[in-house]
């Protein structure tokens, strides 16, 4: 488990287009003439409005799949409530990350030891066949988050106590390239007033809001409002700014799809435009 503060760019890791000085050197007159036009194009300063304030994101877990499933893909968030001593037996589907919300759960995954998971953890896991239980007390709320193809809409969960909290519109596999991907799940919480850094992620990105509410300024769409249960997904690339809607903290996970090569997260020195 990692926590990082996001902090304002390093201006010593952004890089500004030099154009090319091709001047002539016979004439000295000509040469200073050449330095003025030619010279480094001066950086523009970052907004204020784009650094972060308030935020603090925690990375909950990560794994590493060979590729996506073919075809047009979707991003699924199932929510379970599941009762003290509730047992659900799950068939081998699409790698996946499992997050506690409330309570306990132990994941059993074929072929490996048991994972413990409490509230606020995580657990990635490739495609095996596996158990969820709820050992403790008192019911325990989880979540099943995966990249699932688009074939899996309209069939059965599998549990009657599964709901699909949160799915995307379908990605077109055109705009994803078949190599790997890292899948990373995300814990972001913004004090009253805090916002997220300007930024982009190299892979889609999924939110979805576990407490208060947020706003997601995105490029070339209007601001959007999600609360409690409520998600949303992007394009990867997308310049995105995340902004706390109410007075009281926001938490919302998001969960990042990325090709094995790409950057994961780019900062911005200016707000997604509208």
């Amino acid at each position: 488990m990692v926590w990082i503060l996001r902090t304002s760019p390093d201006p010593r890791r952004t890089s500004w287009g030099i154009i090319a000085q091709t001047c002539s050197k016979l004439r000295l007159a000509v040469l200073a003439v050449a330095l003025v036009a030619c010279g480094s194009a001066a950086p523009s300063a970052t907004n204020p409005d784009a650094l972060p304030r308030g935020e603090v994101v925690k990375k909950l877990d990560a794994g590493q799949v060979g590729s996506l499933p073919t075809g047009p893909v979707y991003i699924r968030f199932v929510r379970f409530v599941q009762p003290p001593g509730y047992v659900i037996n799950s068939k081998q589907h699409v790698p996946s990350v499992v997050y506690v919300d409330s309570g306990v759960q132990l994941l059993v995954l074929a072929g490996e030891p048991p994972v413990d998971l409490v509230a606020g953890q995580a657990k990635f896991h490739q495609s095996l066949t596996h158990q969820h239980l709820n050992p403790g007390s008192v019911q325990s709320v989880w979540y099943s988050i995966a990249v699932w193809p688009s074939s899996a809409r309209g069939q059965p969960l599998v549990d009657p106590i599964a709901r699909a909290a949160f799915e995307s519109d379908d990605f077109d596999r055109a705009s994803l390239p078949q190599v790997a991907y890292s899948e990373v799940l995300r814990q972001v919480t913004l004090a009253g007033g805090g916002t997220s850094g300007a930024h982009h992620f190299g892979g889609l990105a999924a939110f979805y809001v576990l407490s208060g509410s947020i706003f997601i300024k995105s490029a070339h769409r209007s601001s959007l409002r999600l609360g409690v249960g409520q998600g949303a997904a992007f394009l990867p690339g997308t310049d995105l700014q995340e902004t706390n809607a109410g007075p009281n903290q926001a938490i919302y996970l998001e969960y990042i799809v990325t090709p094995v090569g790409e950057e994961f997260e780019v900062p911005l020195s200016q707000p997604p435009a509208a």
